[in-house]
C-alpha cells in the first residue's frame, strides 16, 4: 500500500451541520473567554472545578473495585458502568460541568461513556469523532478529570492545541484501506468492531506526518485534583507512555449533543435533570 496521507482520511463537513462555535462564519462578538479559548485551542482547562466531596465519594467507590486479586488499574470493563455507580454519575453530571459543555457545543449534552482506568491508555494520536456515526459531526466533547495531582512519569494525557481545525477523520474513509476481514472482525464477548485497531498501522503514520508538518506543540496535562480538561472531538490527543509504575488516577467522560444522537434511544435524568444514556445490557460491576 502507498503511504496513506492525512488528507486521504478527512473531510470538512458543511458548516450548517456543525456546532455554532465550529463555524468560520460565526460572529465572535459577545462570546465568553471560555468560548473564545475553545475556538482557538479546541481545549478548555478549568482548575479546581469539581468539588472534593464528589471526587472523594467516587474515589472511594473506584478504589473498592478489585475483581479477582489486587487493585484493578484498568477500571470497569464497560463504558456504561456508570449505570451502576451513582458516585461516578454525580461527578460526570456535575451541573456546572454540564452547563459548561452546553455553552461550548451549543445544546444540552448527554453523558454516555466513562473510562475509569487508573493507568495511561498509551493510545497513539487520534481524534474521538471518527469512531462516531457520521451524523454526530463534532456535536461531541470529552472531559479529563484529575482525581489527584498527576505525576509526569505516569503517562499524562497529551494534546495538540489548534489541531481540531485540521479536518474530521471519517471512519468510512479509513475503512476503505482495510481488508474485508478487518472491517468485519469483532471483539469476542463484547461484539465491538476491531477495525480502529487495525487501522492504526496507517492512521498513526498519517497523523505523525501531519503533526511534523504543522509544528504544533505537544502539551501534557499535569492536572491537580479537581482540575478538568474539556476537549474537542477533533482534537488530536493521546495517552503518553508510562515511565514508571506510578498510577494515573483520573476519570474520563464523554458526551454528545442530545439532539444529535438518535441512536441513543434510552435516556434518563439524574436528580438535577441532567441526561445520561441507558443501554440495554448490564453494566457488569461489582
Amino acid at each position: 500500500m502507498d503511504m496513506v496521507r492525512f488528507a486521504d482520511l478527512v473531510e470538512f463537513p458543511d458548516e450548517a451541520q456543525l456546532p455554532p462555535l465550529d463555524r468560520a462564519s460565526l460572529e465572535q462578538a459577545g462570546l465568553s473567554e471560555d468560548q473564545l479559548a475553545w475556538i482557538r485551542d479546541g481545549v478548555l482547562l478549568k482548575r479546581k472545578f469539581i468539588p472534593d466531596d464528589l471526587l472523594d465519594a467516587y474515589i472511594e467507590r473506584r478504589a473498592a473495585y478489585r475483581p479477582g486479586t489486587g487493585i484493578n488499574r484498568a477500571g470497569w470493563l464497560h463504558g456504561h458502568c456508570y449505570l451502576g455507580v451513582p458516585e461516578l454519575r454525580a461527578v460526570a453530571l456535575y451541573p456546572p460541568l454540564m452547563d459548561m459543555l452546553a455553552s461550548l457545543i451549543g445544546e444540552e449534552m448527554i453523558f454516555h461513556l466513562a473510562l475509569t482506568g487508573w493507568v495511561s491508555t498509551q493510545r497513539e494520536w487520534h481524534q474521538d469523532d471518527y469512531l462516531n456515526p457520521d451524523f454526530v459531526n463534532t456535536w461531541y466533547a470529552a472531559v479529563w478529570i484529575a482525581l489527584e495531582d498527576i505525576d509526569p512519569e505516569s503517562g499524562p494525557f497529551e494534546y495538540l492545541p489548534g489541531s481540531h481545525r485540521w479536518g474530521l477523520l471519517r471512519g468510512e474513509k479509513i475503512r476503505t484501506f482495510l481488508t474485508d476481514e478487518e472491517r468485519a472482525r469483532r471483539e469476542p464477548g463484547s461484539g465491538t468492531y476491531q477495525w480502529p485497531k487495525y487501522a492504526e498501522r496507517f492512521v498513526t503514520p498519517a497523523i505523525d506526518a501531519k503533526i511534523a508538518e504543522s509544528g504544533l506543540p505537544v502539551v501534557p496535562f499535569l492536572g491537580q485534583k479537581g482540575d478538568v480538561l474539556i476537549w474537542h472531538s477533533r482534537l488530536m490527543h493521546r495517552g503518553s507512555r508510562c515511565k514508571s509504575d506510578i498510577p494515573r488516577r483520573s476519570l474520563i467522560t464523554h458526551y454528545s449533543g442530545i439532539n444529535h444522537r438518535p441512536d441513543m434511544l434510552l435516556k434518563a435524568r439524574d436528580e438535577n435533570g441532567r441526561a445520561y444514556a441507558v443501554f440495554d445490557m448490564p453494566p457488569d460491576i461489582d
